[in-house]
């Protein structure tokens, strides 16, 4: 019969936190662009002259947000199902160095769309904002949306930052 030895530690794996971080990011990013795209959807402005603005028109900085949003809530709704699955199994669906790789260069340049994104609706929005006196004072209120906007898109630029960090590890851990 072998013997028992208690040294005081209990020597069972411990979960990591990495798979809950992975999801966590995984799904700010998605919720805040959400978010983001929704703002730029609501957010219209008629002048008394009966000129519209809208994301679409005539800011092309805020169009570009706008789409570079739908391409990251895209991009992060195919992730969330392989998030979810490594952190209910501990384990990547596939086990692929390819999909490794199409992750991290995914990621990578996901966040740097994102981040051109960010710098162009704060970019746009303050120089509209401050730097032209508009006569209507109700165009502050679109603008000050705008910046709304911008808040979440930099939130999920963020998330998405997060996503690249964990992705370079486990490339890094895989090779």
């Amino acid at each position: 019969m072998s013997q028992l030895r208690y040294d005081g530690y209990d020597h069972q794996p411990r979960s990591s936190k990495v798979p809950i971080i992975t999801l966590a990011a995984r799904v700010a990013t998605f919720a805040s662009l959400v978010v983001t795209v929704v703002i730029l959807q609501m957010n219209k402005l008629t002048l008394n002259n009966g000129y519209r603005a809208t994301y679409n028109n005539p800011f092309h900085s805020y169009r570009y947000m706008f789409y570079i949003s739908i391409l990251g809530m895209a991009y992060s709704l195919i992730q969330i199902p392989f998030a979810v699955y490594y952190l209910r199994a501990k384990k990547r669906l596939i086990e692929s160095h390819y999909l490794l790789h199409v992750d991290f260069y995914g990621d990578k340049i996901m966040s740097l769309l994102l981040g051109a994104g960010v710098g162009a609706a704060f970019g746009a929005t303050r120089d509209l904002n401050k730097g032209v006196k508009w006569s209507e004072p109700k165009i502050n209120d679109f603008f000050d949306l705008s910046y709304v906007a911008a808040l979440f898109i930099l939130i999920g630029c963020l998330g998405c930052a997060i996503s690249s960090i964990f992705s370079s590890l486990a490339l890094s851990k895989a090779e």
